[in-house]
């Protein structure tokens, strides 16, 4: 059985109608956004971009001490080694998720026009033979504060990647 994974749109009110403003595919960060839609949070999406930013300093800062203990000169053989294979997994890491990133923009492209021909589906699934994928629809009060979309680099679909 495959796993499925999550895509949850985030739409607010514009004069259009509803527009798409971000994609999360992360599901720490997409529980993060559902509990401050329930608790009325004025800007939902600005513990999610606070919670990335969390995550990369820490992640920089991890990467920083690694690369200061591989400075050492009397550093032993297998220490060195172990650093270069965490730096080389980190390199991966880096590039799965840019192209999950990549991924859930274009599910999420997906997902939006079907969204947009049902508005009324708010949780469905996007199937094939070989990939399931669920999809959440959120929309953001109109009176919510969105004006910061966050650090480059996260997995906001702006409109015009959609259409």
């Amino acid at each position: 059985m495959s796993k499925v994974g999550t895509v949850a749109l985030v739409l607010k009110q514009s004069e259009a109608g509803l527009t798409l403003i971000e994609a999360l595919s992360d599901l720490e960060e997409i529980s993060v956004l559902e509990r401050q839609l329930l608790e009325g949070g004025i800007n939902p999406l600005l513990e999610v971009y606070q919670l990335r930013t969390r995550h990369e300093k820490e992640d920089e800062e991890f990467g920083d001490y690694i690369e200061e203990i591989l400075c050492q000169p009397f550093v032993k053989e297998d220490l060195r080694e172990q650093g270069l294979r965490w730096f080389k997994s980190k390199i991966k890491i880096e590039e799965f998720q840019k192209c999950e990133r990549e991924a859930t923009r274009v599910i999420a492209g997906y997902a939006y026009k079907l969204f947009q021909d049902n508005p009324r589906r708010k949780d469905f699934l996007l199937a094939s033979d070989h990939a399931k994928v669920r999809i959440l629809v959120f929309e953001i009060p109109k009176e919510a504060v969105t004006a910061d979309h966050g650090p480059s680099g996260t997995g906001q679909v702006p409109p015009s990647q959609v259409a």
